[in-house]
């Protein structure tokens, strides 16, 4: 019976021990920009038509940052009430460096794709305009 006892108290112990580092790094994580330090010659697709490695919430920081670099460069001009789509989002070979497409519709008939190459200063997303623009199509 005391054996038990001393059996659950450690499970118990573990398992907190384990949320206490766990849920930091689920966080990090889960705000964070993906393959953020990865150095690769190859592209890693991140968010595309069949892949979906971006979470809600990474979705809708790199469309922040993607509405942001257009209206810093006035592309298409009059943009503020225009509606934008992330198409594509890819992780270049170079660290920090990505590559957004986005759909940008200013009415229902008029439709242009535009595509950039940002760079970020900060793995965390929480403040999506943290970023530096290398090149916007």
């Amino acid at each position: 019976m005391n054996n038990k006892v001393t059996k659950i108290i450690w499970i118990i112990c573990i398992l907190i021990i384990l949320g206490i580092i766990g849920i930091p790094m689920l966080y990090q994580n889960y705000h964070s920009a993906p393959y953020y330090d990865v150095t690769n010659e190859k592209t890693i697709i991140l968010e595309s038509e069949k892949v979906h490695r971006l979470n809600k919430y990474q979705k809708r920081q790199f469309t922040k940052i993607a509405k942001k670099a257009i209206n810093q460069k006035g592309e298409p001009p009059n943009c503020q009430n225009c509606r934008i789509n992330l198409r594509n989002v890819y992780k270049l070979g170079n660290k920090h460096e990505y590559k957004i497409i986005v759909e940008i519709k200013s009415n229902p008939n008029d439709e242009v794709v535009n595509s950039m190459v940002i760079r970020l200063n900060n793995r965390d997303l929480i403040n999506p305009y943290d970023f530096s623009i290398k090149n916007i199509h």
